[in-house]
Parts: C-alpha cells; sequence; structure tokens
C-alpha cells in the first residue's frame, strides 16, 4: 500500500547531485539547455575550478561567468589551427555556464559552434542540440544573474 500524497510537500527541484552525467567538461556538447539548472550550474562551475587554469587573459573572469570574458577565451581557443579537446572542453564549459545563466551571446557562440561540429562531423545530435540552444533562452532565463555582479 501507498503512502498518501501530501500536497504540502515540497517536489525536489533538481535532480541529486548523483544523478549529473558524467565528464561535467563535454556538457556542452552533449546537454540540452533544460537539463542545466543551477544545481548543475554549480556542480559545473566548481569543475571549472578545479581544472588546470587554461594560461590565457579573462580565464579568471570567464570561470567566474563573466559572459565577455568567457566568449574570448572560447574565440582564442577556436581561432588556434587545431583545438586541443582538454582546452576546448573547459573553454566551451565557461561559455555554457553563461549560456545557461541566460547571457543571448554565449548562447549564440555555443549554437555556432555545435552547428558547425555537426556540419563536420555529420553529427546530428551535435545539429539537434544546437537546435534547442538557439530555441532556448527567450522565455525567461535572462533574469538569473551570475553571483558576484
Amino acid at each position: 500500500m501507498t503512502a498518501p500524497i501530501d500536497p504540502n510537500r515540497s517536489l525536489a527541484v533538481s535532480p541529486p547531485a548523483l544523478a549529473f552525467p558524467s565528464a561535467p567538461l563535454t556538457w556542452w556538447r552533449t546537454l540540452p539547455p533544460e537539463s542545466l539548472d543551477l544545481t548543475a550550474q554549480r556542480h559545473l562551475r566548481a569543475v571549472l575550478v578545479a581544472a588546470p587554469p587554461l594560461p590565457l587573459p579573462g580565464w579568471d573572469a570567464a570561470i567566474r561567468a563573466d559572459p565577455a570574458a568567457a566568449i574570448g577565451v572560447a574565440l582564442t581557443i577556436l581561432a588556434e589551427g587545431v583545438a586541443r579537446p582538454g582546452s576546448l572542453d573547459r573553454a566551451l564549459s565557461a561559455v555554457l555556464v553563461c549560456a545557461a545563466l541566460g547571457d543571448p551571446a554565449c548562447r549564440d557562440l555555443l549554437v555556432h559552434v555545435l552547428g558547425r561540429r555537426a556540419r563536420r562531423r555529420a553529427d546530428l545530435d551535435a545539429l539537434r542540440l544546437a537546435r534547442r540552444w538557439r530555441g532556448w533562452g527567450h522565455q525567461g532565463s535572462a533574469s538569473v544573474i551570475a553571483p558576484g555582479r
């Protein structure tokens, strides 16, 4: 027999930390925007802080969710002839945090990079993810502000 439902009981807002997919620095290329709730964003930011820093100007600001710094770091990495996967994942994870917080420029860069990845690799999953990000962000996410702002 099941217990009666209590209408006053609060529902869990996000999944437990153990439910996070592994390899958070790859979330930019695997997770849809609605999966990045505040708990997931905090987890990803903690991983970025703990990861080896990128030796680029603006990296410290980028991991503090400064959209301009995150875009600057990402564009520097993307401009390299051959982007190293570890650098690319860290740079675009910083962009992902800002996009999840509602920054439209970071969202647009993420859509562009995912679209480019989809074309170069014939990757339909990347194309679907790019389309989800393109359509997301206009539903009130801009009201979320990164700490320290």
